[in-house]
């Protein structure tokens, strides 16, 4: 027989207390359960997660010129971005010096079952590298094990396995590596063996220091105090803290070479010129002297007082001019192959003193800051982007206009030097009436004093940027020592337990929701109320007591003041009130287990006792029940009635209720359908009316079989049975179809096993065999959509 599929889904849309309870009460294992797991979940994560530590340290970058005040210039080195020195401090060239100040030649590890700990200043042996044959071998893991008194080194190179055997503070050599292996203590070495495996590994300075610059953090703290916080993470707080440490120190260090290097190059610079015109005015000086001796001209100077000065005076221009121009062409040489902005910086020392200072010192000047805010964005975007890309372009701008202002004052000073040559044409030409030998004193005079001039200015500079840079002195300086809790940062266990309580509630919350939602089960009997189709009546409700019974029995002969007899007799009135010549009662359901047999079974003893001579007729002939809550026989029954094998009388067994008799189902047949549906059995309910007032006919489940629905459209009165807390809300539709469809009148329900109060009798049995698959099947799956 075709198993029928509903076609409603009925889904929970208003707040019922009632389905609330009873869907906490089901769920309270599942929610007990989520918890668990998630509880659970939590401490592996905790357990079998890598600790990650934080150290940080705060340092100041600031340098201070004392010699400012007294001299009135800026020391070049006091102009310091922070942007530029936090860039510094994240760069690799900064963190592979760090590194190498650690010494991180080789790494310790101890292997547990699921992690590996680096065992940073804590390993129970120690290494002392001399030399590595082989790069491979870096990153290569060399265990190591006992082996009686000696230590086994076992380790795995070019796909084979090398073992060597050494004692502590022996000297391994071989044709991979050169070290020594010491253990300072056996018994902390044993100790730490027995719980982990151990080993080392020789580490590539290069691929180590990009392996720890991930967890290094540069931020600012306050840029105009200057103050720069610096932070790493890994998974060994003391590591984190050395490198730190090592980092701040790389830095100062740095700094400090950067700051000697470019004093001791300008220094240099001006000693080589000094030296080179002190042998110069020697040498003029000299040569007036030998001259003077020679020509007997000791008074040469007041002889040619006006020209010579007229002619100093135009030489000095003339020199001047030369010096500006050398210097020009020194800037736009420069300018045009340096895309530094440190050399382009170096420019503005050189304009002090010239006569375009002005001019061209701002146009450096903005070009130089232009540079510096281009490496302060590169800070934070990358160099294709388009902020960068118009600020190259205001570079390239800057750059051609310093080389046009450039090209201009050329022009002008090559200008002023051919009006300077021509006049110094003129006051030669004025010479040629004096002496050759006083015009050779003149010119050795004006040697000498442009000579002295030079030597002079160079000294004054020497020794303004002497004590400019002894004034200058750097105040960078840790304003915190490095410094770690002790305490991981992740995983954090407080957020991670609390992480997993919420995702327990977010989960059970979600449960207990969609249970609820879909909660598809008939609690009471405004449930069959609210859904009750048109034609459809409601005959009453059957209390659930807590008797526990295997099969379906008469309780009202034994209780008849039980509160299931009264429930019985109140169905009864009302039955009363559908049909006054009830003379045809038949009872079904959707499924097995909602009780039809135990109202059909009671129903038809609370008839019987008030005075009326019924019979019960188990119809359910693939797997009848009632003989079993009777304990009568079921040799001969319906089937045998149907098929004509026996009599009616003979069919009929009494009960130990007066006036109730009960015709049992028989033999299972193999074609319950067709014996049903035959005219055997209109001709058999005829005979059983001439001897009974009522007949009560306990049906097949129609939800599942068919079978049933030709006695139901029969039956003067068809009872519909729903079980509380098991039938579910879409057998409505069955009920509907009925009526509708099978045009079934007087269709009346029955809610069975309500809860009512602590008192009186229960039941509990199931309906197996052949239903018990469907039913399954239905009980787990509300959301399937009905045929």
């Amino acid at each position: 027989m075709p198993v029928r599929k509903e076609k409603t889904l009925f889904v929970n849309k208003e707040f019922n207390p009632a389905i609330l309870a009873t869907v906490l009460k089901r769920s309270f294992v599942f929610f007990i359960l989520i918890f668990g797991i998630a509880f659970s979940l939590a401490y592996v994560y905790l357990r079998y997660s890598k600790p990650v530590y934080e150290a940080s340290m705060l340092i100041q970058v600031f340098n201070e010129d004392q010699a400012s005040d007294v001299i009135g210039i800026d020391h070049i080195n006091n102009r310091r971005s922070i942007s530029r020195e936090i860039q510094l401090l994240r760069s690799q060239y900064l963190f592979d010096k760090a590194i190498e100040r650690l010494n991180l030649n080789v790494s310790y590890f101890s292997k547990g079952d699921v992690l590996t700990e680096e065992r940073y200043h804590q390993s129970s042996f120690h290494v002392t590298p001399f030399h590595l044959h082989d790069s491979a071998l870096c990153h290569v893991p060399i265990w190591v094990k006992q082996n009686g008194g000696g230590y086994l080194l076992v380790y795995h190179f070019g796909g084979i396995e090398y073992s060597e055997l050494v004692q502590s503070g022996q000297r391994v050599q071989n044709q991979h590596f050169d070290f020594s292996f010491k253990v300072p203590r056996e018994d902390l070495f044993r100790e730490e063996l027995k719980k982990n495996q151990l080993y080392f590994e020789f580490n590539n300075p290069s691929s180590l220091a990009r392996r720890f610059l991930s967890g290094l953090e540069v931020n600012p703290v306050d840029v105009e105090a200057k103050t720069i916080a610096i932070k790493h993470k890994s998974n060994n707080a003391v590591l984190s803290k050395d490198i730190i440490g090592a980092v701040a120190q790389s830095f100062f260090d740095h700094d400090e070479s950067l700051k000697k290097e470019s004093a001791a190059n300008i220094l240099r610079f001006i000693e080589v010129q000094l030296d080179s015109l002190s042998r110069e005015l020697r040498n003029s000086k000299d040569s007036i002297m030998e001259f003077q001796r020679r020509e007997n001209l000791p008074d040469a100077q007041n002889l040619s007082s006006s020209l010579s000065s007229q002619l100093s005076q135009l030489q000095q221009e003339t020199f001047k001019l030369e010096d500006e121009l050398r210097t020009l062409q020194m800037v736009a040489e420069k300018i045009s192959v340096s895309s530094n902005r440190l050399e382009v910086y170096k420019i503005i020392p050189e304009l002090l003193g010239q006569s375009f200072q002005g001019n061209l010192q701002t146009q450096v000047e903005s070009l130089h800051e232009l540079m510096e805010r281009r490496e302060d964005m590169l800070y934070s975007v990358t160099a294709d982007n388009k902020a960068i890309e118009r600020i190259d372009i205001r570079i390239e701008a800057r750059v051609e206009a310093i080389h046009r202002v450039i090209s201009t004052l050329e022009e002008r000073i090559l200008e002023k030097m051919e009006i300077l040559r021509g006049k110094v044409l003129q006051v030669e030409s004025q010479y040629y009436q004096i002496p050759e030998k006083r015009m050779e004193l003149s010119r050795l005079q004006n040697l000498q004093d442009l000579n002295q001039k030079y030597y002079s200015l160079l000294t004054e500079k020497k020794v303004v940027y002497s004590i400019s840079n002894a004034g200058y002195t750097s105040q960078s300086k840790i304003l915190n020592s490095p410094n770690t809790s002790g305490v991981p940062i992740s995983p954090k266990r407080g957020m991670i337990y609390s992480g997993s309580l919420f995702l327990a509630f977010v989960l059970s919350f979600a449960l207990l929701f969609l249970r609820y939602v879909g909660y598809n089960e008939i609690n009471e009997l405004t449930d069959l109320e609210n859904m009750l189709p048109e034609r459809v009546g409601i005959l009453g409700q059957v209390p659930l007591t807590k008797q526990a019974m295997t099969y379906s029995q008469l309780m009202v002969a034994e209780a008849p003041k039980s509160v299931v007899a009264e429930a019985l007799r109140a169905i009864r009135t009302n039955i009363s009130f559908v049909s006054k010549e009830a003379r045809i009662i038949a009872v079904s359901s959707s499924v097995s287990g909602e009780g039809k047999t135990f109202v059909s079974l009671n129903l038809a003893g609370i008839i019987a006792l008030s005075g009326k001579r019924t019979v019960l007729i188990d119809l359910d002939l693939r797997k009848p029940k009632v003989h079993l809550g009777l304990g009568l026989t079921n040799e001969v029954g319906m089937s045998n009635l149907l098929v004509g094998q026996v009599e009616t009388k003979h069919g009929v067994q009494s009960t130990q209720l007066d006036g109730l008799d009960v015709i049992t189902a028989g033999p299972i047949p193999p074609n319950p359908s067709e014996l049903i549906l035959s005219d055997n059995f209109d001709r058999i309910i005829e005979e059983l009316k001439s001897s009974y007032d009522t007949i009560i006919i306990d049906n097949p489940p129609v939800g599942l079989v068919s079978d049933g629905v030709q006695v139901l459209a029969m039956a003067d009165v068809p009872i519909y049975v729903f079980k509380a807390n098991y039938s579910k809300r879409h057998f409505m539709g069955r009920v509907d179809e009925l009526v509708s469809v099978q045009g079934i009148k007087n269709l009346n329900l029955i809610l069975n096993g309500v809860k009512i109060g602590r008192k009186g009798y229960g039941y509990g049995y199931g309906y197996g065999g052949y239903y018990e698959e469907q039913v399954k099947k239905k009980r787990f799956n509300f959301f399937k959509k009905k045929a």
